[in-house]
């Protein structure tokens, strides 16, 4: 009880006097000062070449930040200097990824074709030395084999012209027009039996 009596009293309650509580209170007026990172939260900075985008941008950033904590300069120039810088980071940095999976694809298409060339070295080579009238017979067996899918690829073309000009009429039989437009009223019988 007597605890809560000086409570009472200390906060100038019971009895009412607050000229005693403020004539306690220690007020100093001061301006406070712009709050900074602890030196544990701002990381240590060391040059590093950026590989790509997001690292490069990262850097440009941190540099700002440290520009801005250092009390002696204005940052404004330094700022309208760096902003260029940074951009043309960022645009070079996208441009070298793009090369860069240009580059790789350029790389897998070349590396495809120069093995179906060395293959067929491979192939010469197992089979011994070529004489001049070898080398012609493999040439013109080549031609050949390209001819003779010319002349298939012409008699499937050829086949489908003639299935589709040996239509005919399905009352007369005559080719040249069809049912819709007969104008023979006689019905061929064979017609009817094939039906």
């Amino acid at each position: 009880m007597e605890n809560m009596k000086t409570g009472f009293r200390g906060t100038g309650l019971v009895p009412f006097n607050p000229d005693a509580i403020l004539s306690r209170m220690d007020i100093r007026i001061h301006t406070p000062t712009p709050p900074s990172l602890p030196p544990s939260h701002i990381p240590d900075w060391v040059s590093q070449t950026p590989h790509n985008t997001t690292k490069a941008l990262s850097q440009a950033f941190l540099v700002r930040s440290i520009i801005v904590q250092h009390h002696s300069s204005f940052p404004t120039p330094i700022f309208k200097a760096t902003d260029p810088l940074i951009k043309g980071i960022e645009y070079l940095a996208n441009t070298v990824t793009i090369l860069a999976f240009e580059n790789h694809d350029l790389r897998l298409t070349n590396m495809g074709l120069s093995k179906c060339r060395h293959a067929k070295k491979i192939q010469l080579r197992l089979e011994g030395a070529l004489t001049i009238q070898e080398a012609n017979d493999i040439i013109s067996q080549k031609e050949m084999d390209i001819q003779i899918k010319r002349d298939r690829q012409q008699n499937r073309r050829n086949s489908n012209r003639e299935a589709s000009t040996n239509r005919c009429c399905s009352k007369c039989g005559i080719t040249g027009h069809n049912a819709r437009i007969c104008s023979n009223d006689n019905i061929d019988p064979k017609l009817l039996d094939s039906a």
